[in-house]
């Protein structure tokens, strides 16, 4: 009988030992869940960079051997993310910068330029920023109200030769000619709009706004005048240094990793129709990158863009031509850059 009694008394005492340990599971469970949503409130930043470089130096080369050959490049990006509560305030911005030199000494071979040494040539220069405000419409929904900001520019003078080339500097030879046609807010393309922010999982965004604002700026007059930026221009001495537009934006985000994180993919998406005039020709702007990890923050990142704008000329790319450009006119711009990016949160 006592035997019975003792066995069923550590039976109960194994079971309220039991029951302790789960609560106390449970409770650390709650707590580490409660502490995760308490860091999620607050800041967040973060970025990265890329390095693109290609040097070959030939002192007395060979016959047969080409020009010596420096070029680097860079892609910076970085982040900023607040969450308090039900508010959101997205922050991202980006430079990608590339020139190339090709050869040594002077440019030109006659006495009354041998001043000019061989000038740099730009590959790419863009810089970006956007920004998203928003308020969700309760703790669980996936719907949000959102103003979005978006600006793109370049940070550098491009000067474009005679040679159907871009430069960093501005020079005159005997056979090449260079003039300013880009800078900083010349051109600038800034959007705002107010709408919808739908983010049905944490990988996949869509901001939808039925009406929104672009404008394109050119904050030169000679710049202006060249009609190619997108500025309302009729004339030569008939023009403006912008062109607003009002008309609907929509903006899709996806972003993912694969193989064990290994693999990452970002493609963000922008489509802007202009109700104001031809709202069927509409505007692209499509940006993809495919990181490759080497180590926990060197990866390999393969960097894409695809741009349209019915109003904005581009270099019309043709091989068969001097400089492989035959002017400029509307087509669709395809972008590409390999990389070798250091990323960080801090």
């Amino acid at each position: 009988m006592i035997k019975r009694k003792l066995t069923l008394a550590l039976i109960l005492l194994s079971v309220f030992l039991s029951a302790q340990n789960d609560d106390k599971a449970r409770v650390a469970t709650l707590t580490k869940a409660l502490n995760q949503e308490r860091k999620e409130d607050g800041w967040m930043s973060g970025g990265g960079f890329g390095l693109d470089m290609g040097q070959l130096l030939q002192i007395n080369p060979k016959v047969g051997a080409g020009e010596n050959r420096l070029g680097f490049g860079g892609a910076v990006t970085f982040f900023a993310k607040y969450k308090k509560n039900l508010l959101t305030w997205d922050n991202t911005g980006s430079f990608n910068m590339g020139i190339v030199k090709l050869g040594t000494g002077i440019l030109a071979s006659t006495s009354a330029f041998a001043d000019v040494k061989q000038p740099y040539q730009k590959s790419i220069d863009e810089l970006r920023l956007s920004s998203r405000l928003g308020y969700k419409t309760s703790p669980n929904s996936k719907f949000s109200y959102a103003a979005d900001f978006g600006f793109i520019s370049q940070l550098t003078p491009t000067y474009r030769g005679t040679d159907n080339k871009n430069y960093m500097s501005r020079f005159s030879t005997a056979t090449i000619t260079t003039d300013l046609v880009a800078k900083l807010f010349a051109p600038a393309y800034i959007t705002f709009a107010p709408g919808i922010d739908y983010k049905p999982d944490p990988t996949l965004s869509f901001f939808l706004a039925p009406f929104g604002y672009k404008s394109v700026i050119v904050a030169d007059r000679d710049l202006a005048r060249l009609n190619i930026h997108g500025n309302k221009w009729t004339s030569i001495d008939d023009f403006k240094l912008s062109d607003s537009q009002l008309g609907g934006l929509l903006k899709g985000t996806y972003n993912a990793k694969y193989a064990k994180e290994k693999i990452s993919y970002t493609s963000r998406l922008t489509l802007f129709s202009n109700y104001l005039n031809q709202p069927g020709n509409v505007d692209l702007d499509w940006i993809n990158e495919f990181g490759f990890n080497i180590s926990k923050a060197f990866q390999i990142s393969i960097w894409t863009n695809m741009f349209y704008d019915h109003d904005v000329k581009v270099q019309v790319t043709d091989y068969t031509e001097v400089g492989g450009v035959r002017g400029t006119g509307r087509r669709l711009s395809f972008t590409e850059q390999l990389l070798i990016r250091y990323n960080m949160i801090f």
